[in-house]
């Protein structure tokens, strides 16, 4: 089994208990994929029909506002990353998911994911705990672009992901917070970098 598949599978064991036969279920419907940086994973209007595991790299997630990029999200290694909601329903994607590095995921397709249910209730698990896992995520992204300040929001940036802030170029974590560059500055100035 090459590297980036026992990544996942050591990610899947931190989600469920999950035995050596549930997991073979998986090794004829997962691709590891190389994907290089500036390159999308998901583009807006496609529908998304495969979620990744990031063996290796880092991502991001936006949107397009009147030609303006938003940044949702910054997915990095040992985690799952997809444009759910085209996922799950099998619409055009509103997101874009691109590379931030160059990056190798382990992909499953919707279809085959169908599939793997069918074959285990496991799977069936592992799909309802990984969309639990996505809606809490989105869930504190809302309460945070809801309630915080800017300066809160780094801070927690900080707190909970500090590698983000070296890896992330500064107009894409501006973005993510909400401010402008200058602002992103002032705070940066305020926080003591």
């Amino acid at each position: 089994m090459i590297n980036e598949i026992k990544n996942f599978k050591q990610y899947l064991a931190g989600v469920i208990p999950m035995g050596e036969g549930s997991f073979e279920i998986a090794l004829q419907y997962l691709k590891v994929e190389t994907i290089e940086k500036g390159e999308h994973l998901v583009k807006e209007g496609q529908a998304c029909n495969k979620v990744a595991f990031i063996s290796n790299g880092l991502f991001r997630i936006y949107y397009l506002k009147d030609g303006t990029e938003i940044n949702t999200c910054f997915c990095k290694e040992n985690s799952i990353t997809s444009a759910f909601d085209s996922f799950v329903n099998q619409v055009p994607s509103k997101e874009n998911i691109q590379a931030l590095e160059d990056s190798v995921v382990v992909t499953l397709s919707s279809e085959n994911l169908a599939k793997m249910v069918g074959e285990n209730a496991v799977w069936q698990t592992v799909r309802q705990l990984l969309t639990e896992k996505e809606c809490l995520r989105l869930s504190g992204r809302a309460t945070s672009l809801s309630f915080e300040p800017a300066l809160e929001k780094y801070r927690n940036l900080l707190r909970d992901q500090p590698e983000i802030i070296q890896r992330v170029p500064v107009q894409h974590i501006a973005s993510y917070l909400g401010v402008s560059r200058e602002t992103l500055s002032r705070i940066r100035a305020r926080v003591g970098e």
